[in-house]
């Protein structure tokens, strides 16, 4: 099929075209009012409680990737046997809606900023960073989708 006719590359592009945007944008959103001081940085240390919420916030992180690597696995696995009308809308989910749960890695840097920012920038950053890198690598590109029919 030409791509240009070919409802799941549209979908597809589509789909990754606005979590790209999401996942870059919110990140760099974040930044500018980081860097111009519109949010300030926190000034607690990041000791006990404080980094207590930094492991949380790394584990909520690992465990939105790993969930997004499993329900993509199983998504691509099943999608052989869906009716092809609804390929194109699954693609579009499934795409917008991990770049969804990848934002709560933006906005856990963005909490942590708040607490501990000023003593603990490079982890707040860190956290906001990690969204268009998520995205990135673990979205599946059109050629999985298409190799999984």
């Amino acid at each position: 099929m030409n791509g240009a006719t070919d409802p799941l590359q549209s979908a597809h592009r589509m789909a990754y075209a606005l979590g790209l945007a999401l996942c870059f944008g919110t990140p760099g959103l974040i930044g500018v009012l980081l860097l111009s001081g519109v949010v300030p940085p926190g000034a607690e240390a990041p000791v006990g409680i404080y980094q207590q919420v930094g492991y949380l916030f790394t584990g909520l992180v690992f465990l939105s990737a790993a969930w997004v690597w499993w329900r993509s696995g199983r998504q691509l696995r099943e999608f052989k046997a869906l009716p092809p009308a609804l390929r194109p809308a699954v693609i579009l989910r499934e795409g917008l809606l991990y770049a969804a749960v990848f934002e709560a890695s933006s906005l856990c840097g963005l909490v942590y900023w708040i607490l501990v920012g000023s003593q603990s920038a490079r982890h707040a950053w860190g956290f906001i960073l990690l969204t268009p890198v998520l995205f990135v690598t673990l979205v599946p590109r059109y050629h999985r989708w298409a190799n999984s029919i």
